[in-house]
């Protein structure tokens, strides 16, 4: 009877035929959603941890991008009977344990959930709060490769200001070495949050797996 109740409940919510298993055309942000809140509804099931209907649509949850129709008023519903925080830990433990599990039984899957948060990185959904997976080697790489841009540039900037400082006439103010380092830090910033920033430390992490090869 509950297996059935659950079937029913996910037949609207869960449109997953759209999307094929294995493949890693995420058109959209809503067939992103869709892949993840499968999973998750998935873990759950498997692990007999209940989520309710307006559990489960909160998942799509996003002002102001692709949704389910009634949205707002499944949030309301959420905010006035549902612990916020619970609910995010809940779900951050079901994505951890379902991304390992497709680690262990459907690798085939682990590039869909990579996919799947590219694309909806490039706009504002609630569900990324609440994703506990690991960052690919690839990741972690253009991330290390940005840092070391980053601390390049504010070396750099130091030894220019200490240059000028001794070799010439010219003392340069307390303010403009004030805005230098506040420039490198809005760089590190924008490096690391920002859509072209993600590109640009995207490029110099192949950059540097291409020097990497050579050597």
């Amino acid at each position: 009877m509950t297996e059935a109740l659950y079937a029913k409940e996910l037949e609207y919510i869960l449109p997953l035929i759209r999307i094929g298993v294995g493949s890693m055309a995420l058109a959209s942000s809503m067939e992103a959603k869709e892949f993840l809140v499968s999973r998750i509804v998935e873990e759950a099931s498997k692990r007999h941890v209940r989520l309710s209907e307006p559990e489960r649509k909160m998942l799509y949850f996003s002002e102001g991008y692709p949704t389910l129709p009634d949205m707002m008023e499944v949030n309301e519903k959420f905010e006035a009977e549902y612990d916020g925080e619970k609910y995010e830990s809940k779900i951050r433990r079901l994505s951890r344990e379902a991304f390992r599990r497709d680690q262990k039984e459907s690798p085939q899957n682990v590039p869909l959930w990579r996919e799947a948060v590219k694309v909806l990185n490039k706009e504002d959904h609630y569900i990324l709060v609440m994703l506990d997976i690991p960052r690919s080697a690839g990741d972690f790489v253009k991330l290390v490769v940005a840092g070391l841009v980053v601390v390049a540039l504010g070396a750099g900037a130091i030894a220019a200001i200490r240059w000028a400082d001794q070799n010439t006439h010219f003392r340069i103010p307390d303010y403009v070495k004030l805005a230098a380092f506040i420039i490198v830090v809005a760089l590190a910033c924008y490096l690391a949050y920002s859509e072209k920033g993600k590109g640009v430390a995207h490029y110099l992490g192949d950059f540097a797996k291409r020097v990497a090869r050579w050597i």
